[in-house]
């Protein structure tokens, strides 16, 4: 890897990945800052831009020469913190921000907006869904790394990715039975091994009626205990099953070019729903309806696709 590059982060961990994927396809030796959000920047990123009226703990403590080539941030409550940076360094910060910030573009040198957001400009680069770090070298070796565990599961095996609530929308005990009985169903009548696991958003609601099926034979539940073999499960699959709330895991699952199934897991927003609308119509995703079929796509691949453009654009202003 080259040139030194920041990645300011409040630990989230989904756009934290995403920005992580990106600097490493752009080959960015990178290190992460972590800040705590600024309510005030949240809610008005363009504020970073004035001098002295923001002040923080963390510009002393870690924001401070020798200032790196570029800052990488994703989501809205990040934005004011590299608008903040691109001035403390008089401009000589390439700014490069992921997702939709709903400010004038021109505050960044770069944009990566999900296609199903509104912004559009000529430092825009429009991606579909969210920057992921799946590709066919990385299913490999996790599916390689994870072989051992599940094993003892039949051949035609089908990883199940299980989400939680989001803003709005909370998951209640009847709609965490029908997706553990709808899955009790289909591990019995298709002859299949079920590979479960969950994300930290996951409801203790759901994770206790999945607890229920690790009792199931050809079912194994990741509970938390040992590394994490979510990827390995991607890369073991023949089929994956998604849950409707996350785009990061949706966008990772279709990465793969397997066939992706979604449950529905409360009502999404505009902004999600055209998302969802958008990997279907593609070919990409189907809805679950307790049947399962094989089909081809072309897999996303739009971390490689977005960091080439965003290269070729750096290499033109000399800063890589």
């Amino acid at each position: 890897m080259r040139d030194c590059c920041w990645i300011i982060s409040d630990g989230t961990i989904g756009m934290e990945l995403q920005c992580k994927a990106l600097a490493e396809s752009l080959n960015l030796k990178y290190q992460i800052k972590h800040i705590s959000p600024s309510r005030i920047l949240t809610a008005l990123p363009q504020f970073g831009a004035i001098p002295l009226l923001w002040k923080n703990k963390y510009y002393t403590k870690e924001f401070y020469p020798p200032f790196p080539k570029v800052s990488i941030t994703c989501g809205r409550r990040h934005a004011g913190f590299a608008i903040a940076l691109k001035r403390m360094s008089k401009g000589k910060v390439s700014t490069i921000h992921i997702q939709d910030p709903r400010i004038n573009p021109t505050f960044f040198d770069h944009l990566v907006i999900p296609e199903h957001d509104p912004s559009r400009g000529k430092n825009i680069v429009i991606s579909k869904g969210s920057l992921t770090k799946i590709n066919k070298d990385k299913l490999e070796a996790e599916a390689k790394r994870f072989l051992g565990l599940v094993n003892h599961l039949p051949q035609r095996r089908i990883a199940i990715n299980i989400g939680g609530s989001s803003r709005g929308v909370a998951i209640d005990k009847a709609s965490a039975e029908k997706i553990v009985d709808n899955l009790t169903l289909l591990a019995k009548k298709s002859d299949c091994g079920l590979m479960v696991t969950t994300s930290r958003r996951t409801d203790e609601t759901i994770k206790y009626q999945l607890r229920k099926l690790n009792e199931k034979q050809n079912v194994l539940v990741y509970e938390g205990i040992g590394p994490n073999p979510y990827i390995g499960f991607l890369g073991l699959a023949e089929t994956i099953i998604v849950t409707s709330d996350s785009i990061n895991m949706i966008s990772e699952a279709c990465s793969t070019g397997k066939p992706v199934y979604i449950i529905a897991l409360g009502k999404n927003n505009k902004r999600k729903q055209s998302f969802l609308d958008a990997m279907q119509q593609e070919g990409r995703t189907r809805p679950f309806d307790g049947h399962l079929q094989s089909w081809t796509y072309e897999a996303l691949n739009e971390t490689e696709r977005v960091a080439a453009i965003i290269r070729e654009k750096l290499s033109n202003n000399n800063v890589i």
